[in-house]
């Protein structure tokens, strides 16, 4: 789920933890209005700019910029999608619930400055697990048959003792069965979600940063994948599709390079490397161990398991498209952030200095013990970002640059958290995506409107980009709106307003916001027109900017 670095301008959940870079308001030296402009170029190379050799997963290189050769093809008049598409949205356990006591972030959240308006999940939040037949008969209402959800480590296991002895909360299994069982009788298909930024307490201890903490350590892992391996075989019955992780390069960097997020690490480039590199193996062995505990085809397909990690992706644009510095430096961050973890996952590639190539000493390439740990490829997309090799706080190597992904000069309309709305950049990340040659769900995508006022044309500007990606030969099989219902959005609070449905703080009622009839709609022809596109009312200026 989208975070937002709680001081205006900071960069958020990219490879950087400083001040926005001091870019020029010239807009000839920034990318094109989305409004104007279709982004479905290339994906970049690494830094070398060097065509990759096979089966890298390096893409092809290009100018980084989207004044390209040739024009963009026409829109078409329409995009459809096929029978038997997955169309949800999706949660995140302790943005939803209520009680999880023994999670790194509910100490994290008692700490005084850590959260905007001193806003907490267990006071005023939507309780998600109190309201299961509410917000499952919100999903068929509004003709949904997927929905995805985490089951939080520390509500089912709240101690060490209780892991170590392998007995989990009753109370929690309870809940979670609670909600499969709705979901499953009601003919939507859940995905599961196994590690949503928490930890439990007992492995992340947020009173200590200068110690390591989380995935630095290798119990961690350990138990995570004994973890993951207990859940598949507990529930695997009614679940098919896991997701291991969410966003492992954002809860490295909001932990150990913005301090945003537990642990609270500030400025550490050798801290966030190595968790990166710990999430990495840990999803590897947590993908054979859920294929090896759940046996049970839940829903008929022929296929116990499908097993990946929602990774978050982003478009990439050179602060000044005419530095040759900085468009070498936009290629190597985007190979970075969208491409070096399902390198390692799909291919086996293991790029140890993240250099963006495989001749150091502990580079590996079609390792088998890495290779082939995705049955799918999750994808959670919100926005475009600028890159400079010179401006602003330079991110030491590997990354080699500053990074800027609020308020962008870019003349675009924004968000609620001052992100671009940038609808091109989803077909452009699924196209890159076609390299690793797997079937793509869109896991997360959505917008902070309080009002509600841009997110019904936000629905069909991204899916008519998506399905025309789809027509250029993506195979995607799904698509979550981010989110179900409004909830604690990390370090902004309550404040961003993601949720198809609101909820009353008070009575926690849950009320349809007129995109969820949109939704719905579009759900239902299974196509988005142009006509419906150029008919919707243009994007307003936020009403709201959260922190």
């Amino acid at each position: 789920m989208p975070r937002r670095h709680r001081i205006p301008g900071v960069p958020l959940t990219l490879l950087a933890a400083v001040a926005a870079c001091s870019c020029s308001s010239t807009s000839s030296t920034h990318p094109p209005d989305a409004a104007t402009t279709h982004d479905a170029g290339t994906p970049h190379d690494a830094s070398t700019h060097q065509d990759a050799a096979p089966d890298t997963g390096h893409s092809k290189p290009d100018a980084g910029q989207d004044a390209a050769v040739d024009a963009p093809p026409p829109p078409p008049s329409f995009v459809s999608f096929p029978a038997g598409f997955f169309w949800g949205s999706a949660t995140a356990g302790y943005q939803v619930e209520s009680g999880d006591d023994n999670t790194d972030w509910t100490a994290w959240v008692a700490m005084s400055g850590k959260i905007a308006n001193g806003d907490n999940p267990d006071v005023g939040g939507p309780d998600a697990l109190n309201h299961v037949a509410a917000d499952v008969a919100d999903l068929v209402a509004t003709h949904q048959n997927v929905y995805r959800f985490g089951i939080e480590w520390a509500r089912l296991y709240p101690t060490l003792a209780d892991f170590t002895a392998d007995t989990p909360d009753p109370a929690a299994i309870t809940a979670y069965s609670s909600v499969l069982s709705a979901l499953v009788a009601a003919h939507i298909t859940p995905i599961v979600t196994l590690n949503h930024y928490t930890l439990p307490n007992y492995l992340d201890d947020v009173t200590q940063p200068s110690q390591p903490q989380g995935w630095e350590n290798a119990q961690t892992t350990t138990l995570f994948v004994q973890f993951c391996s207990r859940v598949a075989a507990r529930w695997g019955g009614q679940v098919d599709y896991w997701l291991t992780e969410n966003e492992p390069m954002v809860l490295a960097v909001g932990g150990y390079l913005q301090g945003s997020i537990p642990p609270g690490v500030v400025f550490d480039i050798d801290r966030t490397i190595a968790v990166v590199k710990a999430e990495a193996l840990a999803h590897t062995q947590a993908y054979d161990a859920i294929h090896a505990a759940d046996t049970i085809d839940a829903d008929g397909d022929g296929k116990a398991a499908l097993v990946s990690i929602a990774k978050h992706q982003r478009t990439f644009h050179p602060s000044d498209p005419t530095s040759a510095a900085d468009i070498a430096a936009t290629a190597h961050v985007e190979y970075l952030w969208n491409q070096w973890f399902y390198n390692v996952i799909v291919l086996g590639n293991w790029d140890d200095d993240f250099n963006g190539n495989y001749t150091g000493p502990n580079d590996k390439m079609g390792d088998p013990t890495l290779k082939g740990r995705a049955d799918f490829l999750g994808i959670n997309y919100y926005s475009d970002t600028l890159i400079s090799a010179t401006k602003g706080i330079v991110i030491p190597a590997p990354v080699n640059a500053s990074i800027e992904q609020s308020y962008l000069p870019t003349g675009r309309p924004e968000t609620d958290v001052g992100w671009d709305i940038y609808a091109e950049g989803l077909g452009t990340v699924v196209d890159e995506a076609k390299m690793w040659k797997l079937p793509i769900f869109i896991t997360e995508n959505g917008i902070a409107d309080h009002l509600d006022a841009n997110r019904p044309r936000f629905l069909l500007d991204h899916l008519f980009q998506l399905g025309w990606a789809m027509d250029r030969g993506a195979d995607v099989i799904g698509y979550l709106h981010w989110a179900s219902v409004d909830n604690f959005e990390w370090a902004s609070g309550f404040c961003p307003k993601y949720g198809l449905f609101s909820y009353d703080p008070t009575t926690e009622v849950r009320t349809a916001r007129g995109s969820a009839n949109d939704y719905a709609g579009i759900i239902q022809a299974s196509k988005v027109t142009l006509a419906e596109l150029d008919a919707a009312a243009p994007y307003a200026t936020p009403a709201v900017m959260c922190q």
